[in-house]
């Protein structure tokens, strides 16, 4: 993901402050890094954990939390400022999760690995370990075998790889590009894969899909990519993406067999978008090419069809998520200043434009956790940056506000990719009635808090920690 390298170069330059950065608050992260068989049929048989959350701790190791009794255990314990724990990410079956480790020596970064273990934290397995090409982002096939992860290959690309499910050392490259984003198949056996941007910045940016068995090769689309990111590829084998149409961009639908897609929306500069779970509507966000945010615009709906597109909210928005049984659209918006007024989006703070930093460098912290602050050269004094969590009832169309907090910079890590993280991870509990979320706590520690999506009660503390998600059963 180039914005993704982008803004962790920002976030180093402006020790540590940005609204967008990816810090990498509990470890090391970039896609480009400090540049110097067993039987996976007996793993399906693993117990599952059933309604859990699982969070990185505030002293980097790797915890699994009951939200109803609070109770809380840890996966790993030897979590230091020699080892941090990233990434945590729940298989579809709710056996396994994988999670990244970093180790290092005299403050340099000297391996990265990527294990796999059970809720119970047992049978941890080291599935890939490195000493230069990191693992960053994780997403597991949907038949919770494989975990596809990224990793940087050289200076110009990112490598797509995969592991499998409780095999050591399974590592195995099959493609890649810059930037690089994809969504699995509801049967495993294909990507659809977006990779190099738009087709009107690069002549390499392509959409394809990608065979993971058998002797097939992968398969361009002939239609260019839009700008976008990340496309879905939903349960009922909908996919959704944004191509090129003559002069403009548009929203699509599509089967992986269809020759036509389905054309939803027309648009000019950058589309974020999500597919309920029940794939008959559609979320997206609009954002002007001239904006330094990758997603920033009033908050829309269309039905799947391409028709009864309305506005359900005008503030403007830096992302949304689904609720699993599709009846609810949680969103999120962003205020700054110790009286959070409304953000003023059309002069952003200073030194907050990620386009402008545009390099591969070596990125590496140790630093525990990063929070947003940043000084005002007009004001004097510390901005605080503030999100805002609502909730869009499709029932009634109607939304309510549910949480405020002021986020871990792990929290902001994810905010850039929402799209793409859609697709691996959520902060939805299974029953569509939560959302789990952390906030700062001090200026070195975060806290996991879950929010009622009703606006019946009040968000309630559950654990210590700085980045978490809900498990999918």
């Amino acid at each position: 993901m180039t914005r993704r390298s982008s803004l962790l170069i920002l976030i180093l330059a402006l020790a540590g402050c940005s609204f967008l950065a990816l810090c990498l608050g509990v470890g090391i992260a970039g896609y480009y890094v400090y540049s110097t068989n067993a039987n996976p049929l007996a793993a399906l048989n693993a117990p599952a954990a059933t309604n859990r959350i699982v969070f990185v701790g505030n002293d980097f190791n790797i915890y699994l939390a009951d939200p109803s009794s609070g109770a809380t255990t840890g996966l790993t314990k030897d979590g230091g400022n020699d080892r941090v724990y990233n990434y945590p990410t729940w298989s579809p079956d709710n056996a396994r999760l994988a999670f990244v480790g970093y180790t290092f020596e005299n403050g340099a970064p000297k391996e990265g690995a990527l294990y796999t273990i059970s809720p119970t934290g047992e049978n941890l397995t080291p599935l890939y370990k490195t000493a230069q090409n990191f693992p960053f982002y994780l997403y597991w096939s949907p038949d919770s075998r494989v975990v596809g992860f990224l990793a940087n290959k050289d200076a110009q690309n990112i490598a797509l790889n995969i592991a499998r499910r409780d095999e050591p050392d399974s590592k195995q490259e099959i493609d890649f590009g810059t930037p690089f984003y994809w969504a699995w198949s509801p049967d495993s056996s294909q990507l659809f894969t977006h990779v190099g941007g738009t087709r009107s910045n690069r002549e390499d940016a392509r959409l394809g899909v990608l065979p993971f068995s058998g002797n097939e090769t992968k398969r361009s689309l002939e239609s260019a990519p839009g700008d976008f990111q990340a496309p879905q590829w939903s349960n009922t084998g909908t996919i959704l993406y944004s191509a090129q149409d003559a002069s403009s961009q548009v929203i699509a639908l599509r089967t992986a067999l269809d020759r036509e897609p389905k054309k939803l929306v027309t648009y000019s500069g950058r589309a974020s978008f999500a597919l309920a779970p029940d794939a008959n509507q559609v979320a997206y966000i609009l954002t002007d090419t001239s904006e330094s945010l990758p997603h920033l615009g009033a908050m829309r709906v269309v039905d799947a069809t391409g028709e009864n597109m309305r506005v359900i909210s005008q503030e403007p928005t830096i992302a949304f998520l689904w609720s699993p049984d599709s009846s609810r659209l949680a969103y999120l918006t962003a205020t700054v200043g110790e009286n959070q007024s409304n953000f003023d989006f059309e002069s952003p703070l200073p030194n907050l434009d990620a386009r402008a930093i545009d390099s591969n460098s070596a990125l590496a912290t140790t630093q525990p956790e990063t929070f947003f602050a940043t000084r005002n050269p007009a004001q004097g004094g510390e901005l605080r940056l503030q999100l805002h969590w609502h909730i869009w009832e499709r029932a009634t169309n109607t939304s309510r506000l549910v949480a405020s907090f002021v986020p871990t910079s792990s929290f902001l890590s994810v905010v850039p990719y929402f799209d793409q993280y859609a697709n691996s991870s959520t902060f939805w509990s299974p029953d569509s009635q939560s959302l789990v979320y952390t906030t700062r706590e001090t200026a070195g520690s975060g806290a996991v808090y879950i929010a009622d999506a009703t606006g019946k009660t009040s968000p309630r503390k559950i654990g210590e920690g700085v980045l978490a998600f809900w498990s999918w059963k």
